[in-house]
């Protein structure tokens, strides 16, 4: 091939990677609350004498941002809470997804502890969702008598 024919080709990659580069993912970062509806599946006892609650959790997500994709996804969880002998969280994780409004599926995983606090990360999903990476963190922020609770949540992501 002949320099010149190198170097169109070239400049059609450089021209390539120039018109590609705006269209590939930027991070975002987002806030807002969980709010859920708790349901205790099972219980058991640990030979410690701490005790074990297999819950599912039903709810909904807010952002602070109301472009946000994830303003008022739906929202399922399922994990396990260790429960100290006092009655008080000591560890817990699951899975969770939520639906947007345009259909898509995320799916996420959380854990919590007493030490590093709640942690969350997106495990991908379909649609916008296929090829997201990142997370962060969540803190309880109300738990009402009838059982309802919620958590605020910050983090960052973006698509692969």
């Amino acid at each position: 091939m002949s320099k010149r024919k190198w170097f169109a080709l070239g400049m059609v990659c450089a021209g390539l990677s120039l018109a590609v580069s705006p269209l590939s993912a930027q991070e975002v970062k987002g806030s807002g609350t969980n709010m859920f509806v708790p349901k205790i599946v099972e219980t058991f006892s640990l030979p410690d004498g701490t005790t074990v609650n297999r819950t599912a959790f039903s709810g909904f997500m807010t952002a602070d941002d109301p472009a946000s994709p994830l303003r008022m996804a739906s929202m399922t969880c399922s994990g396990a809470v260790v429960m100290g002998k006092d009655g008080k969280p000591v560890r817990s994780a699951g899975t969770c997804d939520s639906v947007d409004a345009q259909g898509d599926v995320a799916f996420y995983w959380w854990r919590s502890d007493a030490k590093s606090g709640g942690r969350w990360g997106f495990m991908g999903g379909t649609g916008k969702w296929a090829n997201v990476e990142g997370g962060g963190t969540y803190e309880p922020t109300f738990q009402s008598t009838d059982g309802r609770q919620g958590n605020s949540w910050k983090g960052t992501w973006k698509s692969k």
